[in-house]
């Protein structure tokens, strides 16, 4: 793998990469604040008498430093910053990769802002309210057992339970400073074409006199260090863009082969510099047609694998950025060529990893639990927030966002569920028209770019049986399951078929008290890689397959399913999936 020549380590939004910011992580001050009083008791102004806690880490898990998984539902951070002048001189943004759920943030006593959400990138405007010197910013964070709103595999009940896990309260990825120009890029969105060898490049241009300043916008593109073209458009209003042609000749986006082209941008009035950013896209097209997914125009067989984004003593955080890249590699190794990162919205780094490997990723929306319009739309603007995003990197080729309808439980007859279910469909692909959406993963499709089945049957030759033809597959009730193919109202309309969930396969070694597999537990290594070896026989052999996602990655809590423990350490001898996984011809 190679790195884009402006990458850096720990630089969390490497979509959009500036030389001037400071990460927070590290030791804060924190409290727990059971009783509502903090407001009261002057928190926004700082304290240092109440406990640390280890950033990013939430307060439930052991790398936080504080390790009590008691629900608490309003938390206080505070840390003091030092500031220099040069750092103060322009705009000064906070931002929160991840924080649960309702995050207030103060800066010497100046409240800066209130959001909502857990998974999108939390922005707050500082300028003005820090200076030269020592600076004490707070944080105030809210949460709760609520069901109507994403929440994904985090639990709602005081213990573990089914497959949903620790629940996170608080901040749980990087936060960091951004030292910006006032005048300055925002909202770059970078849109490659394959066919017509182009990229499109569009921007929001904040605080500009567009009529007297003379404003453009300079992009230089790169591909391996060698320069493509550089373009230079003018500014006229404040969302603008730039369409660039790339040559006869271009490097597509392939799995295996993360080619990206590096794209500098310049904010110019005149010629002095305004803001300068670095970013990178890949060209390539994903398309579904006659039952079959292409990938450049060829045949794309995926094997995928469940991520649920889990580490042992960390939760949903992922330890070190090494360890984002380690799982990638880890099922390289293996055989599989990407991930269907499930009911998390991970660490854009996990992308860029992705994106410089080559490694397939369908992104999934945390589910929410309870269908209400006050739910509805909470998980329509978070999703909206998340696609927006991470629409930039090449790596995902399909959003997901509902699984098994979760949410949206009623999906098989009420037809209200069925056009929020579709309403979302369509304004996901308004915002992009370049990527595959599965409505509902696993059973009970409406509209949907692909049909996707989850059954956990561990008998290969059963599983075959099963779904050996598409009829079998657009079953109104499957085989050997309690759920089908789709929703009241909808039939197949010739798309391409996956078996996105199956395995999952337990260890009996480890299913003692509350942990749990699918299936009759194997007794040792042997048997487990019997079965395994079975089941994608059985789907490598179906004639209309196109690919499949084996659950999972690693062991999670009290699941313990995963080809990795939840230490993400191996249980095998990689070599072994790899050879089974490249067996049977696909």
């Amino acid at each position: 793998m190679q790195h884009v020549s402006f990458y850096k380590k720990g630089y969390p939004r490497p979509q959009l990469v500036r030389d001037s910011f400071m990460l927070l992580n590290g030791q804060w001050d924190f409290a727990f604040d059971e009783e509502g009083k903090g407001l009261s008791d002057g928190y926004i102004n700082g304290f240092t008498d109440k406990l640390k806690i280890n950033v990013p880490f939430s307060y439930q898990t052991a790398m936080s430093g504080i390790g009590i998984e008691k629900r608490v539902d309003r938390v206080w951070y505070s840390r003091t910053v030092n500031l220099t002048q040069q750092q103060c001189s322009g705009d000064v943004l906070i931002h929160f990769e991840g924080s649960d759920y309702e995050t207030s943030v103060w800066a010497n006593g100046k409240f800066l802002g209130r959001d909502n959400g857990g998974y999108h990138r939390l922005t707050f405007n500082a300028t003005g309210a820090l200076h030269e010197g020592d600076n004490i910013i707070v944080v105030m964070v809210t949460d709760d057992y609520s069901i109507e709103k994403p929440r994904g595999k985090q639990r709602w009940k005081d213990e573990n339970f089914g497959c949903w896990y620790t629940d996170t309260t608080g901040i749980f990825k990087t936060v960091w400073l951004e030292f910006v120009s006032h005048k300055r890029l925002d909202n770059v969105l970078i849109e490659g074409n394959s066919d017509a060898h182009s990229v499109a490049i569009s921007y929001d241009v904040l605080n500009c006199d567009y009529v007297n300043d003379d404003i453009k916008v300079k992009a230089t593109i790169t591909y391996k260090g060698d320069k493509v073209c550089d373009v230079t458009c003018p500014v006229t209003s404040a969302t603008s863009g730039m369409n660039i042609w790339l040559g006869e000749e271009v490097n597509l986006w392939q799995v295996g082969e993360g080619n990206v082209y590096e794209v500098n941008l310049q904010l110019m009035s005149g010629d002095e510099m305004l803001d300068n950013a670095d970013s990178y896209f890949g060209l390539r097209k994903v398309e579904a047609r006659d039952g079959k997914i292409y990938l450049n125009g060829n045949e794309l067989y995926q094997k995928l694998v469940l991520d649920q984004g889990y580490w042992k003593g960390s939760d949903l955080t992922p330890p070190s950025e090494q360890a984002l890249e380690d799982d990638i590699t880890d099922m390289l190794a293996m055989g599989f060529n990407g991930a269907r990162k499930h009911q998390k919205v991970e660490d854009e780094r996990f992308l860029y990893y992705a994106d410089m490997y080559g490694y397939i990723v369908w992104a999934e929306m945390p589910s929410m639990y309870k269908n209400t319009e006050n739910s509805r739309n909470t998980f329509k603007r978070e999703w909206k927030l998340a696609v927006n995003q991470q629409r930039n990197h090449p790596c995902i080729l399909v959003w997901v966002p509902f699984n098994e309808s979760w949410g949206v439980e009623d999906i098989l007859f009420d037809k209200t569920v069925q056009d929020f279910v579709n309403e979302v469909y369509h304004e996901t692909k308004e915002m992009d028209g370049t990527r595959l959406v599965v409505t509902n993963d696993g059973w009970e499709h409406t509209i949907s770019d692909i049909l996707t089945i989850h059954h956990y049957e561990q008998d290969g030759e059963k599983l075959h049986r099963y779904f050996d033809s598409v009829d079998k597959c657009c079953q109104h009730v499957w085989q050997s399951h309690h759920k089908g193919a789709f929703a009241n109202g909808y039939r197949y309309n010739g798309q391409p078929i996956m078996i996105s969930e199956f395995g999952g396969t337990a260890f009996v070694k480890d299913t003692v008290g509350n942990n749990w597999g699918y299936g009759q537990g194997v007794t040792d290594n042997k048997e487990f890689l019997q079965r395994f070896d079975g089941l994608i026989k059985a789907i490598d052999s179906l004639p209309y397959s196109c690919g499949y996602c084996y659950t999972q990655v690693t062991d999670v809590q009290h699941e313990v399913n995963g080809l990795l423990d939840f230490e993400h350490k191996s249980k095998f001898d990689k070599k072994q999936i790899n050879e089974i996984l490249n067996r049977h011809g696909r």
